[in-house]
């Protein structure tokens, strides 16, 4: 299971990110550790390396960017992705954009924010199942799952026969390794 780090002063937002997190890398919540200033943040960081960190840049204590430099200065391979609201009154320094996944401006919505998650995990945790292995019919069975919808709905919304539908399903679960109550969670959280 991937070990991830959230910094963000934001309570909702953190939160949120880390139910967001813990869905995407089908990790219980409880798992996903989260701090709300930078103090915090580097006390859990001498506790044990995550595999990636999200971190806000603008925190009470400091800047994000001091702490995404720190995390890179002790670990060169480190990924980091970055969620801001000023994105635009901030410059990278050039050694850390090489370890800088994404920098995501929170105005922009949850897909940028879904993808990213998913992306920079994948990079990290090959075990995750890979998308690219279904077929653009494939996917959007896959998002119909993540709304909730059963196999004769599904069959229904796509104007196919349920034996289909149930194959599709089927390959789907086949491909991604995944099935019942955690294919409808990965189904709600991947960005399609």
């Amino acid at each position: 299971m991937l070990d991830v780090l959230i910094v963000e002063d934001d309570l909702i937002l953190l939160d949120f990110l880390g139910q967001e997190v813990a869905n995407q890398i089908n990790a219980p919540e409880k798992k996903i550790r989260k701090a709300t200033c930078l103090e915090t943040a580097r006390y859990l960081l001498s506790k044990k390396r995550p595999d990636w960190l999200l971190i806000d840049l603008s925190l009470p204590d400091g800047s994000g960017v001091e702490l995404a430099e720190e995390f890179v200065k002790n670990h060169s391979n480190a990924k980091i992705l970055i969620l801001t609201a000023q994105a635009d009154q901030y410059s990278l320094p050039a050694p850390l954009l090489t370890n800088v996944h994404a920098l995501i401006n929170k105005a922009e919505g949850l897909a940028p924010l879904r993808e990213a998650i998913w992306d920079i995990s994948r990079e990290v945790d090959n075990n995750l199942p890979d998308l690219a292995s279904l077929t653009p019919r494939q996917l959007q069975f896959l998002q119909l799952i993540g709304e909730s919808l059963d196999t004769a709905q599904i069959a229904n919304r796509m104007n196919i026969s349920f034996s289909t539908a149930q194959t599709h399903r089927r390959q789907i679960t086949r491909k991604l390794g995944i099935k019942g109550s955690a294919l409808v969670t990965l189904a709600r959280n991947i960005p399609i």
